[in-house]
């Protein structure tokens, strides 16, 4: 079973789907893509004289996720940012914890000029509530709630006044799959709604305007587009998706207001099967045919974490393969 796919708005992803099955919560270290007691990671990148782009869609190049970055035993983030001209630029995270030892409190600040950024308050299932500060006073404030089983249920945004800005609602069943998911704007008039069927495998999705009339509806199921329905041809909000499969097919669509959906495939293969690491991303037409491609080499240290990696990409315009990117990073690690 699958939860809720991928709306896009071209060019940017702007919703991802939630989490399937009741996981052991991932902590800062691997949600940066990093296995074993990592204490710190400093990466250098390297960008080759390359002219290479994607359309809006999965991406191909994966991007280095935190450059110099620090973790503590426990893997949660204590620095992240990275060095410029010998200097590093980026924050210092503060982490209280309670008796127990869990975090009950994190604090973002600037490195540079120590000025508090954020503050987290959380529970036994994640933050509750984050302020943002900017020049010492609030600027927005988002609160969130949890299911009995630990998944996010709600969350909420105000700006500095305390009005709403946005509001979210997820509905989760006890498997972990998520079935519903609603957005609310300024006004709490309803901005998006969409739900999944885990027994059939149909998915509907649907976006309003300001007077609630619907902008764009679509119906997904079985791996197929059975429907799809806007008001203008202009790019909004869920004219495409992209429906991620376990054998590493990524089916995404991009749909127009006369129906016609366009169709293509990035497929990705992996170092292992956490796949953690891709060796190659190739994206694929309708008809099957080529139409760009990343590929990646690695040297991995005994955490299987990469060390130096190589990045080529390919397109119709270049003859062969071509160095995009080489990047460098020294890791150490906790003592066990």
């Amino acid at each position: 079973m699958r939860s809720l796919r991928y709306a896009l708005l071209s060019p940017l992803v702007l919703s991802a789907s939630l989490s399937l099955g009741q996981e052991k919560p991932r902590t800062d270290a691997q949600n940066d893509g990093f296995a074993g007691p990592v204490k710190s990671v400093s990466t250098a990148v390297t960008h080759a004289n390359v002219k290479w782009s994607q359309p809006s869609g999965p991406t191909m190049v994966m991007p280095v996720w935190c450059q110099d970055c620090a973790y503590d035993p426990d893997g949660m983030k204590t620095r992240s940012g990275q060095m410029v001209e010998e200097r590093f630029v980026g924050d210092e995270i503060e982490l209280v914890r309670d008796p127990n030892g869990h975090v009950a409190n994190r604090r973002r600040f600037n490195a540079s000029t120590g000025e508090l950024l954020d503050e987290e308050i959380w529970g036994p299932f994640g933050k509750t509530s984050e302020t943002t500060y900017l020049n010492g006073q609030v600027s927005s404030r988002q609160t969130f709630n949890y299911d009995q089983y630990g998944h996010m249920r709600e969350w909420l945004s105000l700006d500095s006044a305390g009005k709403q800005q946005s509001r979210n609602l997820v509905i989760t069943n006890k498997d972990g799959v998520v079935t519903e998911r609603s957005g609310w704007g300024k006004d709490d008039h309803l901005d998006s709604r969409e739900t999944y069927d885990p027994e059939t495998d149909v998915q509907h999705f649907t976006t309003y305007d300001e007077s609630g009339s619907v902008k764009l509806t679509w119906t997904y199921a079985h791996g197929r587009v059975e429907s799809f329905w806007a008001q203008s041809d202009s790019a909004q909000y869920g004219d495409g998706f992209t429906d991620f499969k376990d054998n590493g097919d990524a089916l995404t669509y991009h749909c127009q207001k006369d129906s016609q959906c366009e169709r293509s495939v990035v497929h990705y293969d992996y170092l292992s099967p956490n796949k953690r690491n891709p060796i190659s991303a190739e994206w694929r037409d309708a008809n099957g045919n080529l139409t760009l491609a990343a590929y990646y080499e690695y040297e991995l240290d005994s955490f299987q974490n990469w060390t130096h990696r190589l990045v080529y990409v390919w397109a119709p315009d270049l003859q062969e393969r071509a160095l995009y990117e080489e990047d460098a990073r020294n890791i150490t690690y906790w003592p066990q």
